[in-house]
């Protein structure tokens, strides 16, 4: 019996240490996570700048347009605005100053400039550059290109100079 109770013994610490090597011993610990995007649009040019040159206002050999007036001259798909937001938004063009300066003193007035979206092409649907924001496009979260043409009508009673200004391109986040 003794021997019995010994095997006994030996088998019950041997199920108590087999036991315990199959026990895990795990702990939690749970951290919470909070997230707060910031409202973002970020907006490209492909362009760093608009020029018309002599050779735009050609109206024999180019592609100008002589009207009573003056002369027009065109340049389509001249900038693409690339924009990207996690908000909806709105692009508006403007103009910062009311006339384009000449290098001889001479003034050009922004409505002289006038854009319009590439892909209205078809229609006439030239706007003016103003020193008021123009909404030109307005678009969802995400991405959107916008492609501008551009066309300056230069009047005869413009000076032949060089004249220098600039057009805005702002988005703003439309209200939600």
């Amino acid at each position: 019996m003794q021997m019995r109770t010994m095997i006994l013994a030996i088998l019950t610490a041997c199920l108590i240490l087999a036991g315990v090597g199959s026990v895990s011993a795990e702990e939690r610990a749970y951290i919470p996570v909070m997230v707060r995007i910031p409202q973002m649009i970020i907006m490209k040019l492909d362009a760093t700048e608009l020029v018309f040159n002599e050779v735009d206002f050609d109206y024999v050999l180019g592609t100008a347009h002589l009207t009573k007036v003056g002369v027009i001259a065109t340049k389509e798909r001249a900038v693409t605005a690339t924009i990207a937001g996690n908000v909806p938004y709105t692009l508006y063009v403007s103009a910062p100053e009311e006339y384009f300066v000449g290098a001889s003193g001479g003034l050009i007035h922004i409505s002289q400039l006038r854009w319009r979206l590439t892909d209205h092409s078809e229609t006439d649907s030239w706007e003016s550059v103003s020193l008021e924001r123009v909404p030109v496009q307005s678009g969802p979260p995400g991405k959107m290109e916008v492609i501008f043409d551009f066309q300056m009508t230069a009047y005869w009673e413009n000076p032949a100079q060089v004249y220098t200004g600039q057009i805005l391109f702002t988005v703003i986040p439309d209200e939600v």
